[in-house]
């Protein structure tokens, strides 16, 4: 066995467990349409968009059709200042109705969004889908909002992250990212994939 053989039989894979979007939001450019419908398909992914590529349509496409496909709720949790934004634009700018709601009273069966602080106030059983705004807020494991999103969403079957300032050499942002899809948990990322070189002070690193 050659060694590029070896490193396929070791490659990881994760089956896709989505759906093919169709007639996607025509406002997108190419290259956004191909996002979507890539993450659409895997059914929970990351979407990690610099600055100015379009994040916020793709998300409330993304959303939208998580919606049509399933008949049920989809919610995305942004920001207090992006929140609103994000409802006021979606129609204006993207042709995609999106609510602002404060509570599990006020969800439409739509795409509806809220901030994160008030996610306390929602019954997360009731999404089909979930998007997180500025998703970057995962990299604090420890903390009580990180725990509680992995736990709220864990068997919401569609889940999307998205920021544009992802740091892919964090290893801690990596694996709480992972284990808010569903990919594997944090621990295990760890396990598989790095060494904890604490002999030379670097800490974790790369197999």
């Amino acid at each position: 066995m050659i060694y590029e053989e070896l490193l396929e039989l070791k490659r990881y894979r994760r089956e896709s467990r989505g759906f093919e979007g169709k007639d996607l939001n025509p406002r997108m450019f190419d290259f956004q349409h191909d996002i979507v419908k890539w993450s659409l398909r895997k059914g929970s992914s990351a979407i990690f968009a610099d600055t100015g590529l379009g994040k916020t349509i793709m998300q409330l496409s993304w959303s939208e059709k998580v919606h049509e496909h399933t008949n049920k709720p989809v919610l995305i949790l942004a920001p207090l200042a992006v929140a609103k934004q994000t409802e006021n634009d979606g129609m204006k700018k993207y042709g995609i109705k999106v609510k602002y709601v404060s509570s599990q009273g006020e969800v439409v069966n739509g795409v509806n969004i809220t901030n994160y602080d008030k996610l306390h106030k929602f019954d997360t059983t009731a999404f089909s889908g979930i998007a997180l705004d500025e998703s970057s807020i995962l990299k604090s494991f420890t903390g009580k909002t990180t725990n509680y999103l992995i736990e709220a969403f864990e068997a919401t079957p569609f889940k999307l992250c998205c920021t544009a300032t992802p740091s892919p050499n964090d290893y801690t942002e990596l694996g709480t990212t992972a284990e808010f899809l569903g990919v594997m948990r944090r621990s295990e990322m760890l396990a598989e994939f790095f060494i904890n070189d604490i002999t030379s002070g670097t800490g974790w690193r790369l197999k």
